[in-house]
């Protein structure tokens, strides 16, 4: 059953919403902030008791207060100076923040700044004499201790990967991963460009101690499709601290804490962070239920609720997996998909690490969803379309869709994704109205705030009655153990202060 609605504080009228727009009677239209178009994502939290939303795009980073969430106010931008242009930060596809040292780790990928990338033969080998300067990757700190004057923490860390990072073990650690590779990554394996094997896996970096962040020599989630080096996307950590990487070949869960049994040498041992052990995930499998194109099987992004209103007869509490497949395949209704699946059958690893093309292991698909598939009366009019980042309130995914907009999803019974509310937009003017290029969302209690690379933020809200009276929760980032030898607010560092060792072994 969909989660319910009641108010969430400062309330506004709902709005007329824009021309051009589709919208579910379940939804209402309140708000687009001016002027927020080039955006990637946004999260929240609060500082010293003023509650802000972070967001981060081509624009680099901003600040906004939304003490009223219903009319953020800009409190600050941050485009780190290095060879960006005023629009040149690319891509950041899941900034993560720290909420313990008040902290943005923004990923910096090597095809930001409109660079030709046939100019860029070193990233991965970081040689000086090959690199072209514009060609860097790796990621930035930000300080948001003060959300009206952000401020670089150190110098920029410099990885041969950056498409995304993500907070390990809160913040202490971070996992940096993609984007596709070039053959300046060979070592990695082989691979065929623009196919299996084409993509950067996991560097690990220590960011315990701000001003000597360490990165680890050799990268992590090797051989996650049927054995073979490819593309690590992103992570979600649950909320047993399972880290969960998604990207080409499915999806791959592991521990860095505590000791597991190792499938790849069937002994115990410790799990660290810099040397996780694999305790579940594979391969996605094709068909109605699963992912539309199992050849390449590109897992974008993923949860394992442990809420307690994900369901699916015959599985496990626990044992769900959502996820959204990235493809372009066209038409629109053979694109990236939302997926449900069942990793009971993975559990230990050993199907993962077991894993070939001529003997492949895959866990098993409970259903999928996309809105040309399976909401045809709701479908934008455009040819190309795949799922991007969702959140999960309750059971109720909100999914940003490229040109499909918002979709929400009732997951409550994972063998039955269904559209609870929809929205997007058939633009009417490229500047002033353009068509919806959906990424992601975030959601604040009842509203819904969707993240639109051409359209900006936009914020809805999911009428009170559409089920019961129980309140959607706010979702934010994972509250942090506190660390009482860390110094928060983090202050007095500037960029350029700090010397970052590249890939040495931290003790």
């Amino acid at each position: 059953m969909l989660v319910g609605v009641l108010g969430t504080g400062a309330t506004a009228l709902a709005a007329d919403a824009p021309p051009g727009a589709s919208i579910s009677d379940s939804l209402e239209y309140v708000d687009r902030v001016p002027d927020s178009g080039g955006i990637v994502e946004g999260k929240f939290d609060t500082v010293a008791g003023r509650e802000v939303l972070l967001t981060t795009g081509l624009y680099g980073f901003r600040a906004y207060d939304v003490s009223d969430p219903t009319d953020p106010k800009l409190l600050d931008t941050f485009q780190p100076p290095e060879v960006l242009g005023a629009n040149g930060y690319w891509q950041d596809e899941d900034m993560e923040i720290d909420v313990r040292r008040k902290l943005i780790i923004g990923a910096l990928d090597p095809r930001h700044d409109d660079v030709d990338q046939a100019s860029c033969p070193g990233i991965g080998t970081l040689s000086v004499k090959t690199r072209n300067p514009r060609c860097r990757s790796g990621f930035y700190v930000i300080s948001y201790a003060n959300p009206g004057d952000l401020q670089q923490i150190g110098d920029f860390v410099e990885l041969p990967v950056g498409h995304t990072t993500s907070c390990i073990e809160d913040c202490d650690y971070v996992w940096t991963g993609g984007p596709a590779r070039r053959n300046d990554l060979a070592s990695l394996g082989p691979f065929t460009p623009g196919g299996r094997g084409d993509g950067r896996p996991m560097w690990v970096t220590n960011l315990k101690d701000l001003a000597h962040p360490e990165t680890y020599s050799k990268p992590i989630d090797l051989g996650r499709n049927d054995g073979l080096t490819d593309y690590s996307h992103d992570v979600d950590v649950d909320s047993d601290g399972i880290a969960w990487i998604s990207g080409r070949g499915g999806l791959t869960g592991y521990a860095t804490r505590g000791k597991w049994p190792d499938p790849k040498t069937d002994k115990v041992r410790p799990a660290k962070p810099w040397n996780p052990v694999l305790v579940a995930g594979g391969g996605v499998p094709g068909g109605d239920d699963g992912v539309a194109q199992p050849q390449t099987d590109f897992i974008h992004n993923s949860t394992r609720p442990l809420n307690g209103k994900v369901h699916a007869s015959g599985v496990a509490d626990g044992n769900v997996a959502l996820m959204t497949e990235e493809d372009f395949t066209e038409p629109c209704d053979q694109g990236g998909r939302i997926v449900a699946a069942d990793v009971t059958s993975s559990l230990g690893g050993d199907g993962a690490t077991n894993s070939t093309p001529e003997h492949p292991f895959r866990m098993t698909a409970l259903d999928s969803f996309h809105p040309a598939r399976n909401a045809s009366d709701s479908s934008a009019p455009i040819t190309s379309c795949s799922a991007h980042y969702f959140e999960l309130s309750g059971s109720t995914l909100a999914a940003g869709w490229y040109g499909e907009g918002l979709r929400l999803i009732d997951g409550s019974d994972a063998r039955n994704l269904r559209q609870v509310g929809y929205y997007y937009v058939t633009g009417t003017d490229a500047d002033t109205n353009p068509s919806s290029l959906s990424w992601d969302t975030a959601w604040h209690g009842d509203l819904v705030y969707l993240f639109d690379m051409s359209r900006g933020i936009e914020i809805l809200r999911l009428k009170a009655g559409v089920a019961s009276a129980a309140r959607l929760p706010t979702v934010r980032e994972p509250r942090a153990r506190q660390d009482r030898l860390a110094a928060v607010p983090v202050e007095g560092l500037t960029a350029g202060s700090l010397v970052c060792p590249l890939f040495t072994t931290p003790t």
